[in-house]
Parts: structure tokens; C-alpha cells; sequence
């Protein structure tokens, strides 16, 4: 048995681009250009207060058109990650720079949010401030910040990173530019993003601009959790799991890392009793197929369903397998998706009602 999903198919199946409930997995790297110096396609202008209804499809069209393939897909498959503020500036990352990043999942998820700006900036407006002036983006209130300007040239740089395609995409409450290459280096030991730190002498604040909520973000990173599921052969499980995440997180609001165990196929049940099922596949903490491995058959793990644990019933590690059984249940499908916050097992079939509901 192997003990994961490969990096790049995590990423690839993150993104997959979606007009319907069926999410087609996509390859990022096989149609991407470098984008050309400055060049500004027809914007996207509305007088409406909100993004409009179609606005994945119109951004999409508009960053595929220019080489940004990636970020296009990321917005049809969560346009959620882009608008969860009323007012966004997002910075596309060209392909050219995606695919020569290695990195895991999550952390592309945060690299992405780095160079999202929950407050509208149009090239205008960014020329119009100072230069050192920092901008709050949607990765846990990290700042950005404008490095250099050259009017005469009309030439801008965030984070010493070149605007490359400004004004790609306008509405009145978002904006999308391109630049040339990521805000942030990734460092391998420890993995983690090195992100640069914003010196500004000019620490002006902005009449719009809304710091991210962290339960925005949460939900987000939910939503994505879902989508993966759906794509992954586990529809049943998301279904349910999507009805429940405004529940879920009202319930747990401090709740910042956990492990999914989801079952192929669920059998009819009660709304409620359904609510008590999911809760019960889901344990408050963080747990790897790597550090399962390690625990000793007897020890149990307590889940969002109150007094309802879950049990190490069988582990055997060699050479050339890894099994691993809770509450009698083989994990089939280890770390089927890994980030900072998630992790996803799929199992061969559900926990008995005997199982992970007894008290």
C-alpha cells in the first residue's frame, strides 16, 4: 500500500477547473506562457457593489488569455479563498512561476493568500501612495508593501516583484493584476514560506480595508476540503459535511487543526443522527498516516461528536506494508489531502454505529 498521494497530484486536484458539480483534474503547466511587459487586456468594469454572479468565469477568461492558468483554475474551483472580504486586490502568480515551485499543498494554499489584499487597489491607487507603504493581504495579516515607483516609466513593484499586467481585470470592488514571480521564497528545512518583512515609514490606513477574519479563512479552507472530497470519489461524505460546516465551526470556533476519516459510501440515516455520524469521523487534532502508525493498539482519539472516541484496533508496519485499523476499519487512501490544518484518510467503509457511537 502506498502512504499518499503524491505532491503534485494533491495540487493538481485542488485545482481542477469547474463550470458544474463535476470537477475535471487539470495540468497547470502545459499551456503556460510568460506574460508579455504590460499588457492590458479590455477590463471587466460593473457599477454593481459586489463581484458579479459569473465573476470565476469573467476572471478566469481574462488570466487564461494572459498565461495565468493557475490562478484561473484556483478561482473557478474556490472563488470563496478571493471574496471572502468586501474588497480584494488579487496578484496573480504567472505559470512560469508556479511550476518551478515545489512545494506542498498548504503551502501553495498560503502563498496564494499572501498575494491576495482585502482592500481594492487599482494601478492608480498604488501609485498614488508612498513608497514603502504596506498592504494587509489574506494570509494571517502578513503585509505586503510597495518597493519601488517610477511614474515616468510607469513602472511598480511589490515586494521587489514587477507588476507586470496592471489593471488586468476591474470591478468595482476587485481588481487583479499580474505580476512576474511570487512575493514570498519557500524555504525546504523547516518548509515553510519566508516571508519578507513589510519596513514601511509610512504606516497609512486605509477607510476600506478589512482585516481577514480567521474563521473566513477556516471556512475556506473547509470548502476546499469539500471540493477535493467530491472529486475523490467521496460525494456522499462532502455532502453531509458541507450542510454541516456553518455548525461545525460555530460549535469549534478555536478549532485550528484536525483529521478527517472519510468512508466511500454512508447509509440513511436522520438529519440529526447524520450530524452525530460526521462529527464522529472527524478527531480535533492533527494526525498523519505517519503518526498513526505509531500509536499502540488500544489508544483512542476523542472526535467533534462529544464522549464518542475512536480506537486503534490493528496496526501492522514491514517492510512492505503499512496497515492500519480504526474502530476495526482499514485506512485505504492515507493523507489523501495534507495541509497546515487538514488531514484527509479515506477508509474502506464507515465506522459501525456501534463503533463510533457508543459512549
Amino acid at each position: 500500500m502506498t502512504t499518499g498521494k503524491t505532491q503534485l497530484f494533491i495540487i493538481a486536484t485542488i485545482l481542477l477547473a469547474a463550470t458544474t458539480t463535476i470537477f475535471l483534474p487539470i495540468i497547470i503547466n502545459t499551456v503556460s506562457h510568460p506574460p508579455h511587459h504590460h499588457r492590458n487586456p479590455p477590463t471587466n468594469n460593473s457599477n454593481n457593489n459586489n463581484p458579479p454572479l459569473d465573476f470565476p468565469s469573467n476572471a478566469s477568461q481574462v488570466l487564461q488569455s494572459n498565461g495565468f492558468n493557475f490562478i484561473a483554475n484556483l478561482i473557478h474551483v474556490s472563488p470563496d479563498l478571493f471574496l471572502s472580504t468586501p474588497e480584494s486586490t488579487i496578484f496573480a502568480i504567472p505559470d512560469s512561476a508556479m511550476s518551478n515551485l515545489s512545494i506542498p499543498p498548504y503551502l501553495t494554499i498560503e502563498l496564494v493568500t499572501y498575494h491576495i489584499s482585502p482592500t481594492k487597489l487599482t494601478f492608480q491607487d498604488l501609485f498614488s501612495k508612498p513608497l514603502h507603504t504596506c498592504f494587509n493581504t489574506m494570509f494571517q495579516q502578513h503585509k505586503i508593501s510597495i518597493t519601488k515607483q517610477d511614474a515616468q516609466n510607469q513602472l511598480l513593484e511589490i515586494n521587489n516583484v514587477l507588476i507586470t499586467n496592471p489593471n488586468m481585470f476591474i470591478h468595482e470592488s476587485l481588481t487583479i493584476h499580474g505580476v512576474n514571480g511570487p512575493f514570498a521564497s519557500f524555504n525546504f528545512h523547516p518548509q515553510e514560506l519566508d516571508l519578507p518583512i513589510c519596513n514601511t515609514h509610512d504606516q497609512t490606513q486605509y477607510p476600506n480595508n478589512t482585516i481577514v477574519n480567521k474563521l473566513d479563512y477556516t471556512k475556506a479552507e473547509w470548502k476546499m476540503v469539500v471540493k477535493f472530497l467530491i472529486s475523490s470519489g467521496y460525494a456522499p461524505f462532502a455532502f453531509w459535511l458541507n450542510n454541516l460546516l456553518d455548525e461545525i465551526i460555530q460549535d469549534h470556533p478555536d478549532l485550528r487543526t484536525m483529521t478527517v476519516f472519510v468512508p466511500p459510501v454512508i447509509e440513511q440515516m436522520s438529519g440529526t443522527m447524520m450530524g452525530k455520524f460526521v462529527r464522529a469521523h472527524i478527531v480535533p487534532k492533527k494526525h498523519s498516516f505517519k503518526h498513526l502508525v505509531t500509536l499502540q493498539q488500544g489508544e483512542t482519539m476523542g472526535t467533534l461528536c462529544p464522549g464518542k472516541d475512536i480506537e486503534i484496533t490493528g496496526t501492522v508496519v514491514n517492510l512492505s506494508e503499512e496497515l492500519l485499523l480504526i474502530n476495526r476499519v482499514e485506512i485505504t487512501s492515507p493523507d489523501l489531502l495534507s495541509s497546515r490544518s487538514f488531514v484527509v484518510h479515506g477508509i474502506a467503509r464507515s465506522f459501525a454505529m456501534d463503533e463510533a457511537f457508543k459512549v
